[in-house]
């Protein structure tokens, strides 16, 4: 073992010549004695700066932040993103209360929890009499240029409804039957009843979207359906709606089936109210049924 290692040592610190000659005259060019110790000491310093010439480029050159990005960055980034995310839970919340408010008058509103204002009739200039003897009727000259154009609008608008049924001001009728109730503020039935066979199709007065669809103990199976120009229509008591919460519907279009469904009812009928604006009006003053 001694001598193996003896021979080891010996050949690390042999000395050799490195000679390098010319090819075509076999001239020395150049040579130089090295031993086997020395060409492990070269590259270990190569290696040593090679390795040193990287780290220091990695520390102190922009190309860190490519490689390895700092705690710094990291956190930077993660609280950016989750004020992004903080922003968005945010605003998802103010959604959620605002539809959970709007459910909430619309229930209200159909459990007749909305107080009907009273109109005040003894100081109303309607009921003051009027001397007619003492005033002009006569229409003047734009009173009857502007009655010729509102004719002319309104002949254009019936041919146009022949074409298009969308285009139409008049609602559709929901269902064809015979009315067995009518629109009473003062029994705070501000509604239409609707009788019919059970089954029959109920159809929507008009374009809109459908906002609610549910189950009642009183009224049954129940849809809502929103309109333009702030305008809402409600069906009750029906034995069952093929539509569901946002769906948008035309006007015509089927929507749900007459039935007997809910507490509140005496046989298969549709019970239809009319809302513009936040207050109920007589489906007959914009229906023909």
């Amino acid at each position: 073992m001694r001598k193996k290692k003896k021979n080891i040592f010996r050949k690390l610190f042999q000395k050799h010549t490195l000679i390098i000659l010319n090819e075509e005259s076999q001239e020395e060019q150049f040579s130089f004695r090295l031993n086997r110790m020395n060409v492990l000491v070269v590259i270990a310093l190569m290696t040593f700066f090679t390795m040193a010439c990287t780290t220091l480029t990695l520390l102190y050159t922009p190309l860190h932040n490519y490689i390895l990005p700092s705690t710094k960055q990291v956190d930077v980034q993660d609280k950016e993103e989750i004020l992004h995310l903080t922003n968005q839970i945010e605003q998802l919340e103010i959604r959620s209360k605002a539809n959970d408010i709007y459910i909430k008058n619309v229930r209200a509103i159909l459990a007749g929890e909305v107080p009907m204002p009273e109109i005040d009739t003894t100081q109303s200039p309607i009921t003051k009499s009027v001397d007619l003897s003492k005033v002009d009727l006569a229409p003047s000259k734009d009173d009857l240029d502007l009655r010729k154009e509102v004719a002319q609008e309104e002949m254009f608008s019936v041919q146009g409804n022949q074409d298009n049924q969308e285009s139409g001001s008049l609602l559709f009728t929901p269902l064809k039957g015979i009315v067995t109730s009518g629109y009473d503020t003062e029994e705070n039935h501000l509604a239409i009843d609707i009788a019919a066979q059970q089954g029959e199709a109920i159809k929507s007065v008009a374009m809109g979207t459908v906002i609610f669809t549910d189950w009642t103990p009183d009224t049954g199976f129940v849809a809502i359906i929103q309109h333009p120009r702030g305008m809402i229509s409600v069906y009750k008591h029906a034995l069952t709606v093929y539509k569901k919460m946002g769906d948008v519907v035309k006007k015509g279009e089927v929507i749900a089936a007459v039935g007997n469904t809910g507490e509140l009812t005496t046989g298969p009928h549709l019970h239809f109210e009319l809302w513009i604006d936040g207050a109920p009006v007589d489906p007959k003053q914009y229906i023909v049924f």
